[in-house]
């Protein structure tokens, strides 16, 4: 039997994430207090250290929802191996879905390491596929994710930056033969 989720502890949260986020528009994550979301929520203090120890804490609550609808997406066939531009396209689809979230917490006011957190779930399954299918070694596979991630990574936020302007097929096709070009030069 699930747990039964109590309607006022969870529109609380939304508050407190409402009023974190509304913040994020003004100013970064470091230069907001506790106080201000308080204020802004309508919540007492002691009610917010009754759901979070900090602001970090609430922060991590707004990037695992957001996370979790990337991970979701991406596995919605059920399928464990992926095409690369496949993966790329629900990705950025989700980002282009959730464009006010992702703006604010990819933002010089967010978690500047939020989207590269999001990538590094995807490492050990393509390390592993690239040691298995291409012969690899797992060093090199690994320094190659670490390359393609941080390509990726630019490419994904000049892109928000750009306010989507490329659309989202052209954008996940040029990752995608960057991304096919990187694997086959070091794959040889």
């Amino acid at each position: 039997m699930a747990p039964k989720i109590d309607i006022r502890v969870q529109k609380t949260k939304e508050r407190l994430k409402s009023a974190l986020l509304s913040l994020m528009h003004e100013k970064s994550i470091e230069r907001i207090s506790i106080s201000e979301i308080c204020r802004k929520s309508g919540i007492n203090r002691n009610t917010f250290y009754q759901h979070y120890k900090d602001i970090k804490d609430l922060l991590d609550e707004v990037e695992k929802g957001f996370m979790v609808s990337v991970f979701s997406a991406v596995s919605i066939s059920g399928e464990s191996v992926r095409s690369v531009k496949e993966i790329m396209t629900v990705l950025l689809e989700t980002i282009k879905d959730n464009e006010e979230i992702c703006m604010l917490l990819f933002s010089d006011n967010g978690d500047k390491d939020f989207l590269r957190n999001i990538l590094m779930y995807a490492l050990p399954s393509a390390v592993e596929n690239w040691v298995n299918e291409l012969g690899m070694e797992e060093a090199d596979a690994t320094a190659l994710y670490y390359f393609v991630m941080g390509g990726t990574v630019n490419i994904i936020e000049a892109w928000m930056k750009d306010s989507f302007s490329a659309t989202l097929d052209e954008t996940a096709d040029k990752l995608n033969k960057l991304i096919l070009s990187c694997q086959a030069a070091f794959a040889q």
